[in-house]
């Protein structure tokens, strides 16, 4: 009878697979950090887009009451078939949802109560109106605020906030 031959099995050892469990949660660490900020950067690309939004609605709206005589301290032009109030010829900074007509209206954006732009709107009127992106750690701080003209031949202050997204 014949004895089987001595096989010697070679594993990993333990300090072997020390090294490689600290490998894996280094690089780990570093992955999700990078993840993490995504959202960050997402919503403060988003707050930017809102701006540039705002900021043609605004001039586009502007462009029809020159056209129109509507550049008084109140009025009305209609763009893309919704009316839209204007101070100076400019949009209004108006927040009420189901019916917004003002500077939310001009850029585009979901004024229904459904709000799939994922924003929310406060202050507005003679204050500024602060557009908010939702998510945000700090809403505030991740905003574009936009106010009315208050006297003729002046523009609207359109500003962005992101260093709280």
């Amino acid at each position: 009878m014949s004895t089987p031959a001595c096989s010697k099995t070679r594993g990993f050892t333990l300090v072997e697979l020390t090294i490689v469990i600290l490998i894996l949660g280094v690089v780990s660490a570093l992955v999700l950090s990078r993840f993490s900020n995504m959202g960050s950067d997402a919503r403060a690309a988003k707050a930017q887009s809102i701006m540039d939004a705002v900021q043609s609605g605004s001039q586009a709206v502007n462009s029809i009451a020159q056209v129109h005589h509507q550049t008084g301290f109140t009025g009305t032009v209609t763009l893309d078939g919704v009316p839209i109030a204007t101070a100076y010829g400019y949009p209004q900074a108006i927040r009420t949802r189901n019916g917004a007509t003002g500077v939310v209206d001009a850029a585009g954006m979901d004024t229904s109560g459904n709000d799939a732009d994922g924003i929310t709107l406060t202050g507005g009127g003679t204050d500024p109106l602060i557009i908010e992106v939702n998510g945000a750690a700090y809403p505030a701080n991740c905003s574009v605020s936009y106010t009315a003209p208050a006297s003729a031949n002046t523009t609207p202050i359109i500003t962005l906030t992101t260093k709280g997204c």
